[in-house]
């Protein structure tokens, strides 16, 4: 199959487009900067640039996108610019793949559009079906993405899988990030105490764009368990208190974001469940 990713020099996107190319899949990579993998077709494009957009699409002739492309967080520009380029580049993407006849894309989305950076859930575990709270332009942005994408499923006939990634990290950054956990568990509570290795985030991406049959519409993705060696439950009630409604289904380990609907629709499961005493470190 011919896949487009976009951002495929980021931290996720280096490692798509590495499985896709050892999946047997030929690649073009597009983003501000060339490829950060040797030997693949790599083109720089402004996706805020429609013509560039469509021309990247068209010159490929690709039957899927992966869209990584995008401002990754708030405080990277100021908050007008991370809001209008991501919004802006990504309904680009979407109406040259309805233009163009490209029916499967596969995007980034974040677990940020549940408001957990301000607030705690409203119930646990997370599924998505949870109440969307966006609380920084970032998550307001990814929002209207997701909002765009119901409207090219609805009137284009796009199947469009909006991932809702949470804490996804190269496998070189987890250690550390663990240790730091480890140390302070209550630092960063709204990363729910879980990781995700981006070579899982890549086998997801590519699983959603080769599955048969899909679901358009949104995903959560991230790693099978918290990397604590405590219950989840636990965590919640001892950092977000009576604020949060503990359902049933948070078992163990479990993370307290739901993968379910991931796992039924095109078999995502985690290869790399990172712990406190379990590490994957990179192969050179």
């Amino acid at each position: 199959m011919k896949v487009l990713v976009t951002g495929g020099s980021g931290r996720i996107g280096r490692y798509v487009v590495r499985d896709l190319i050892q999946a047997g899949h030929q690649v073009t990579s597009v983003d501000l900067v060339p490829a950060a993998v040797p030997g693949v077709w790599s083109l720089i494009v402004d996706l805020t640039d429609a013509g560039q957009v469509f021309q990247a699409l068209a010159h490929s002739q690709s039957e899927a996108v992966i869209h990584l492309g995008a401002w990754s967080g708030d405080h990277i520009v100021p908050p007008t610019r991370t809001y209008g380029d991501n919004v802006c580049g990504t309904f680009k993407l979407f109406q040259a793949c309805a233009d163009l006849g490209v029916r499967r894309v596969v995007w980034a989305s974040t677990h940020h559009v549940y408001g957990v950076i301000k607030a705690p859930p409203v119930y646990v575990p997370i599924d998505e079906a949870h109440p969307l709270r966006p609380a920084t332009a970032y998550a307001l942005s990814k929002v209207a993405c997701e909002q765009a994408a119901d409207y090219f499923v609805a009137q284009w006939g796009l199947e469009i899988l909006s991932l809702r990634f949470l804490g996804v990290r190269p496998p070189s950054q987890l250690d550390a990030d663990i240790k730091r956990m480890l140390q302070d568990p209550g630092s960063h509570p709204q990363l729910l105490w879980t990781r995700m290795d981006a070579r899982d985030a890549a086998t997801v991406c590519r699983l959603a764009v080769e599955a048969e049959e899909v679901e358009p519409g949104p995903y959560n993705i991230t790693g099978r368990l918290v990397v604590l060696d405590q219950d989840s439950a636990d965590l919640v009630r001892r950092y977000f208190g009576d604020q949060t409604e503990i359902r049933e289904g948070l078992i163990g380990r479990l993370s307290p974001l739901s993968c379910a609907r991931a796992e039924k629709v095109f078999g995502y499961r985690p290869q790399y469940d990172w712990s406190v005493y379990q590490r994957y470190p990179e192969e050179d």
